[in-house]
């Protein structure tokens, strides 16, 4: 088993400011909660929709009265952490699942954040948000900038601090980590938040 479920009931549950509904248990419930109430009129299928869907749900449930400065987006940094979690896994997924997306980070130079975030004994090393900017697409990026109502750079900045999180839960056992069993947990997520969605 991966601990991919841990790391993003984390992220939901920060997105959620802590709260969370006694009723619901695990990451299925604490997802329900993030993402509850969406996906009315949501027809557009794909990454696209679903990110629309989580990412219009997490605004309207963080609506702030705009400050007199007039900049207020609705979206805590929480919020965009659990938001972004679904473009990593989707990167991921269309690099070749995990093996494919390792083996593209270490392309990009990033071969000594990866094995610090693949190594169980080692503390996750920080990326640097350009050294990502080429990584993911631009025109996702830009969607959930637009629906979050933040400059893409704040987007860029929660990938870059979601993935070292998201290859470190997926590779519990470091190099031994069976990628099969992450790829299937990665589907098994993906599933979930588009679960909500429909």
């Amino acid at each position: 088993m991966t601990d991919l479920s841990s790391i993003v009931e984390i992220l939901a549950k920060q997105a959620l400011g802590g709260q969370q509904q006694s009723q619901q248990g695990g990451l299925g419930g604490i997802l329900g909660s993030v993402l509850g109430g969406l996906g009315g009129g949501q027809q557009q299928g794909g990454l696209g929709g679903m990110l629309g869907s989580v990412l219009g749900g997490l605004g309207g449930q963080q609506q702030q009265a705009p400050q007199a400065g007039g900049q207020a987006s609705g979206f805590n940094a929480s919020s965009l952490l659990i938001a972004v979690v679904p473009l990593v896994l989707g990167w991921i997924q269309q690099n070749g699942g995990l093996q494919g997306a390792l083996a593209k980070l270490q392309g990009a130079g990033l071969g000594g954040q990866v094995q610090s975030w693949v190594d169980p004994s080692q503390g996750n090393s920080e990326v640097a948000t350009q050294q990502i900017q080429g990584l993911f697409n631009s025109q996702d990026v830009e969607q959930v900038a637009q629906q979050a109502q933040v400059p893409t750079q704040e987007v860029y900045g929660a990938i870059s601090s979601v993935l070292p999180q998201i290859i470190n839960s997926l590779t519990p056992q470091g190099d031994a980590t069976d990628h099969n069993e992450a790829n299937g947990d990665i589907q098994n997520v993906m599933n979930m938040v588009s679960g909500f969605l429909k």
